[in-house]
């Protein structure tokens, strides 16, 4: 496991040496758009899945308190249609220990919301309970997506 990035709002780490092409990220705190450094933190997230060829990551959000709407609808509108853009095909949920950063979860992964703004290509956004079983579903991720890249030549 190598952290690859750290601030106030995300820690980021890739666990590519035990999953491959896969981070686990901490969110934390309330995050809003005129808070910049929740934006780099999403930003670099976005620029890393890219360069580094990342297909999952596992989003622990106990930390996260919260989220203003229009963080909700930029990251609706532009964060996972990016995802997908850089070859991202899911994102393990985590649930929070506070109540509103649940509540917020549960916008931000709303099945309705994110098809308004992902087209034929979605992100997977299951949410799990426990580590173990996010990691065991990020290695099942990535070894379908690894069968089909090999069936497709």
């Amino acid at each position: 496991m190598k952290k690859v990035f750290e601030n106030f709002f995300a820690e980021i780490y890739d666990i590519s040496d035990e999953i491959p092409h896969t981070v686990f990220a901490y969110w934390k705190g309330f995050l809003t758009l005129e808070n910049q450094d929740a934006v780099d933190a999403c930003q670099f997230s976005l620029d890393y899945f890219k360069e580094a060829g990342i297909k999952v990551m596992i989003s622990d959000h106990v930390h996260l308190e919260g989220a203003t709407v229009e963080f909700l609808d930029w990251l609706h509108a532009y964060y996972f249609p990016t995802c997908v853009a850089n070859g991202l095909l899911s994102e393990i949920v985590l649930e929070s220990a506070h109540d509103i950063g649940n509540i917020t979860l549960d916008l931000m992964y709303d099945k309705e919301d994110l098809q308004k703004y992902l087209k034929a290509n979605t992100l997977y956004t299951p949410k799990v309970k426990g580590l173990d079983k996010a990691k065991q579903l990020a290695r099942a991720i990535v070894e379908e997506a690894y069968q089909t890249n090999c069936a497709n030549g």
